[in-house]
């Protein structure tokens, strides 16, 4: 049986497009197909064909039915993703979705749920657990080196025009803590090998909202984790347009015998130019590959393309619970939106929330 993966995309928005990306690199090296892509207007199906030269729908409905994958990405507002990935799942096919995997915990239970029982792959786009980084500070950990974890912090914050323009259609119905603070979240959870246990969250809103996006500001998170551990997280979406860069990031773990600091948006490198000003470019998320051939790289590609060669190594006869552990999975998704609900009631309720409050709703 071959192991070329037939895969489809859905969502032909910015971030759909390092789905396509990823798709492409693998099919020039004759390890996937890229069958087809949704999107939800003729104007954009027709942009994408031109493009480049694919099959495109503007129901994916349809796109599955007629192409008939062995994959999924899902590459769509967060809200639209539950429903999309229980089709899926439910026609039998392995599905990438990217994170939050669903706006509730019920949700992602379900789609959980459906994939076990088809004994299908459900992989996470948790995609910072692919920057060399982390890679490098999970090893460090896993080594010993910090000793038992503390307490750390994680910060990450998006430029205005994230909210105002390119998620302007359905910002209000997220969050900075939803669409920013589960990175962070499965990041720390990830490298320290921790669980969340209760949180405390305090938020602002009103400069979007008197732009006529209803949602928060910014979010400030402190969780409770197994063993004593401790954590802030802060996100906001409303760094001024003309910040150096779209995204202002870090990362901070202490423990007993260490200390790790984590500089994730001043990368080292520092561009100026004329026509754009100033910038502090994040070279390590997207970059094209030196092998050429329009090859891509970087820890915005790379879970895609592994999602794919999971996909592969399952065709070919490959056992599913031999890949546990090796790729963020449904639980791992489960378990960021936990904390995401969590982080929702507590701002509502003013108090500390406990994660087994939002298993037990």
């Amino acid at each position: 049986m071959s192991a070329e993966v037939r895969v489809a995309v859905i969502g032909g928005g910015a971030w759909g497009s390092y789905h396509l990306l990823a798709a492409l690199s693998l099919e020039r090296q004759g390890k996937a197909k890229l069958v087809g892509v949704a999107t939800r207007t003729e104007a954009s199906a027709r942009a994408l064909f031109e493009k480049y030269s694919i099959p495109t729908y503007t129901d994916y409905r349809e796109l599955i039915a007629t192409e008939a994958p062995d994959a999924i990405t899902i590459a769509t507002p967060d809200h639209l993703h539950r429903e999309i990935a229980l089709h899926a799942l439910a026609q039998g096919m392995h599905v990438l979705v990217e994170k939050p995997m669903d706006v509730s915990a019920a949700g992602c239970r379900e789609i959980l749920a459906l994939a076990d029982a088809n004994d299908l792959l459900l992989q996470v786009d948790h995609h910072k657990r692919y920057d060399p980084c982390s890679v490098d500070v999970k090893h460090q950990v896993e080594a010993g080196h910090l000793g038992t974890p503390y307490y750390g912090y994680a910060y990450m914050e998006d430029n205005i025009v994230v909210p105002t323009e390119r998620l302007a259609t359905w910002a209000n119905e997220s969050s900075p803590f939803w669409f920013l603070g589960v990175h962070q979240f499965d990041l720390m959870r990830w490298v320290t090998g921790l669980e969340a246990v209760a949180v405390l969250a305090t938020g602002q809103r009103g400069k979007l909202s008197s732009q006529g996006v209803d949602t928060m500001d910014a979010v400030s998170a402190t969780i409770q984790w197994t063993g004593g551990f401790t954590c802030g997280i802060d996100v906001n979406w409303i760094l001024p347009r003309n910040f150096e860069a779209l995204v202002n990031q870090g990362f901070r773990l202490v423990g007993s015998e260490g200390i790790v600091e984590l500089d994730l948006q001043d990368r080292g490198s520092r561009y100026s130019f004329a026509s754009t000003g100033t910038l502090t470019p994040n070279v390590y998320a997207f970059y094209p590959s030196i092998v050429g051939n329009e090859e891509y790289a970087g820890y915005f590609v790379e879970p895609i393309k592994h999602f794919l060669m999971n996909v592969a190594y399952l065709k070919s006869g490959g056992d599913l619970t031999r890949l546990a552990g090796t790729y963020p999975s449904g639980l791992d998704g489960l378990r960021a939106v936990e904390a995401a609900e969590a982080v929702d009631r507590s701002l509502r309720e003013k108090r500390v929330v406990t994660i087994d409050e939002i298993r037990h709703t």
